[in-house]
């Protein structure tokens, strides 16, 4: 079986539990069993149907068993283990997928044991800790590199073994619990092995490891416990329709989530992992409008410089304000502020900037990608061993770039001159030293804010790899579960008010995800009073994504609750016109001019209304009176054509016709306006527009002959005979063969 094979029949049979369809499930895995011919697995399989059998049986005999739900879904999420088992083993098999193939590589690369793993990595940081104090007082900072890479062979092993194993023995899980918990054991381990415990489980679902990263989220270690939250809901929100039958990891959750600082904790990754959606339309600005607008206006001030370097004064150092009127002419401070409050907002805004700087060799490890930054790694020991205490304080402070964006600068900067990398760490020091100053003022930096900046950086750094990792593709992507978390069985147990649940849903709205703002507006109208700017918003959802029929019941009712809102009528106006029942919308236009009497698109509106109820004198009114308020308004004189033409005012519609063509004409104008010279009983100009119409569109005799088609009952109308319509097609349609030719 190919690994696309494996995992579609893996993702079959997990269906077929999640519809508790359990005899087909057990007829299923049985013939995979036998293809693996693993006695263990085979004997498990043995085990699960008897036990069913056992079951259906006492059902049947009618035997009151208080405890058959239970011991039912003990049944179903043994084989949900089962079939993990069995696809992890076919995929051990026959897959060339990344994964697998470290995981056949890995036992011959081990240095060390489980068991010995962690005194190893305690040893190596107390040895590096002796170092530093003996370094103070005798400078020898090529001295640590020996142990700085022992420590990262260490930390990668360790890695590799949270990562590759899918049931842990007891060698490892006294392990991991040693590292999370050891004091003397370095926080960049910890972290490493939250991040790799999480990227096994969302490969291979396992109670021991779930029940294990649950625990580390109440850890007093903010950066072990904020790793281990993102790595969990990705998690859960995979496995939500299984995990009901887990009443163990049930029990965890409820007991973690009754933490109300924990639940808030949750609300916030939730909506960072969100946020991850901007990710692509931020770089896509960036790329497409902020930079290439900066590129056209910076040879402008380039040049205004190098004309006041000319006659440098006293005042040199003051900045010209002309500079700034380019920004705001040129649209760009806008643009930048925009992108500024993203930033602030926590938005990723440098995906574009650092994505082309992850081909260092740094980066082929994939323990590397995970890795709190560290300025001791032995990748940057040049960069940092003569101590620049400035330049290491502004990458350690900088909230706004994830670790793996720091690793990609400091690499960088590595390949560049010593006098130009110089200038760039004083560049990047004094920009860190105002963005500092921002957040002061922002009081970004109030106690509390840690967590958000570690989860925030995580889910960036995550965002990276799964983007950009060399194999990427192997591996299935968290970020397809970043807008269903609210729409998962952990959610419920979150036990989420009114106000958190509204947070997360405005936040969908404002971003335009309607689809999950809706789903948790209608959650919110089951449990609070009813207020017409919940229907507002509710109908907004439905009509933007095209459901207008349920837009409308949405506005009627915030209508009722709060009547004469001007947005509320404009927008039942809307669906009525959207569903053809144009006296209803004429009647809620009309009720909106009255709040609105001047308003120009309003009176449009009715006349519309009119004129698709063939009240055409009552919509020429409305046309006029928008037509004495504009200036040389061509949509207005179309409508004002148009509707002429059809109440059989044609020296009127002529006349009109006439003024647009002069002005600013479309080729459908020129058609129409040949139905208008037809009508009159001047078929040699009719002929003539026609033709000019033709020529405007490229000749193209279909989109035309479609538009006339759609006509010929309007030019009946006005006594012109079908034939002759015919025959002056026919015309035209040699007229575009000879235009061709």
């Amino acid at each position: 079986m190919t690994h696309e094979e494996i995992i579609s029949t893996y993702k079959s049979l997990c269906h077929l539990l999640e519809k508790k369809q359990v005899k087909e499930f057990l007829d299923k895995i049985e013939e995979l069993v036998y293809a693996v011919l693993i006695w263990q697995l085979l004997d498990k399989a043995k085990e699960l149907k008897e036990t069913y059998h056992w079951m259906l049986n006492y059902s049947v005999d009618g035997v009151d068993d208080p405890e058959q739900k239970k011991v039912y879904n003990i049944l179903i999420s043994n084989c949900f283990k089962l079939a993990e088992d069995v696809k992890e083993e076919l995929l051990s098999i026959n897959s060339h997928d990344y994964i697998y193939s470290q995981k056949r590589f890995f036992p011959h690369t081990k240095k060390v044991y489980a068991h010995g793993l962690g005194f190893e990595l305690e040893k190596v940081e107390t040895e590096t800790s002796l170092h530093e104090t003996v370094e103070t007082t005798q400078p020898n900072p090529e001295g640590k590199l020996p142990l700085i890479q022992k420590h990262e062979e260490l930390s990668n092993q360790l890695f590799k073994q949270c990562w590759l194993a899918a049931h842990y023995t007891d060698e490892e899980s006294q392990l991991f619990t040693e590292v999370v918990s050891n004091e003397n054991i370095a926080d960049v381990d910890k972290a490493l092995a939250i991040a790799s415990i999480s990227l096994s489980l969302f490969r291979f679902f396992d109670e021991d490891k779930l029940v294990f990263l649950i625990e580390q989220c109440n850890s007093s270690n903010e950066l072990v416990a904020q790793r281990a939250l993102v790595g969990l809901l990705p998690v859960l929100a995979k496995y939500d329709s299984r995990l009901s039958f887990f009443p163990n990891i049930r029990n965890r959750l409820v007991i973690l989530f009754d933490n109300g600082k924990t639940a808030q904790h949750v609300l916030r990754i939730i909506l960072q992992f969100a946020r991850t959606n901007e990710t692509e339309k931020i770089t896509k600005k960036l790329q497409e409008e902020i930079l290439p607008e900066m590129m056209k206006v910076a040879p402008k001030i380039r040049e205004k410089i190098d004309m006041e370097s000319l006659n440098k004064n006293e005042d040199s150092d003051e900045k010209n304000p002309e500079w700034e009127e380019m920004l705001e002419n040129s649209g760009i401070a806008d643009k930048l502020k925009e992108f500024s409050d993203l930033q602030m907002e926590g938005a990723d805004v440098y995906m574009s900037t650092f994505a082309m700087l992850k081909n260092f060799g740094f980066f082929h490890d994939i323990a590397n990608w995970f890795r709190p930054f560290d300025a001791h790694h032995s990748e940057l020991f040049e960069l940092f061993k003569n101590g620049d205490n400035a330049f290491l304080s502004a990458m350690m402070n900088n909230s706004y770039m994830c670790n793996s964006d720091r690793y990609s600068f400091c690499l960088s900067l590595l390949q560049m001159p010593e006098s130009q990398r110089e200038m760039m760490s004083k560049a990047f020091t004094t920009e860190a030293e105002q963005m500092r100053d921002m957040q002061k003022e922002e009081n970004i930096l109030l106690k509390g804010k840690t967590a958000e900046f570690i989860s925030n950086g995580y889910i960036q750094d995550l965002y990276r790899f799964y983007n950009l990792f060399t194999y990427k593709d192997d591996f299935e992507n968290p970020f397809h579960y970043s807008l269903r978390m609210h729409h998962t069985w952990f959610f419920d147990l979150l036990g989420f008010e009114y106000e958190e649940i509204s947070q997360i849903a405005e936040y969908y709205f404002r971003k335009n995800f309607f689809k999950q703002a809706l789903e948790l507006f209608r959650e919110l109208e089951k449990t609070t009073e009813k207020t017409s700017e919940l229907y507002q918003k509710i109908g907004y959802c439905y009509q933007q994504m095209g459901y207008i029929k349920e837009a409308l019941k949405n506005y009627l009712h915030a209508d009722i609750i709060s009547p004469n809102n001007k947005w509320t009528i404009r927008k039942i106006a809307f669906c009525y016109k959207q569903l053809k029942e144009y006296d209803k919308a004429l009647e809620f236009y009309l009720k909106a001019q009255e709040l609105y009497p001047n308003n120009e698109n309003l009176m449009m509106q009715i006349g519309n209304c009119y004129l698709n109820n063939k009240q055409y004198n009552e919509a020429l009114s409305y046309y006029f009176k928008v037509e004495y308020d504009s200036n040389e308004n061509v949509k207005i004189w179309r409508a004002i054509a148009w509707t002429s033409f059809l109440a059989g005012k044609l020296e009127q519609s002529d006349k009109y016709y006439t003024k647009i063509i002069e002005f600013q004409a479309q080729w459908i104008d020129f058609l129409n306006a040949g139905h208008s010279a037809w009508a009159i009983g001047d078929r040699k100009k009719a002929v003539s527009l026609y033709k000019r119409a033709l020529e405007i569109n490229n000749n193209d005799i279909e989109s035309f002959i479609k538009s006339f088609s759609e006509d010929i009952s309007y030019l009946t109308d006005k006594n012109i005979d079908s034939t002759e319509v015919s025959i002056i097609l026919d015309y035209l349609r040699y007229y575009t063969e000879n235009q061709k030719k």
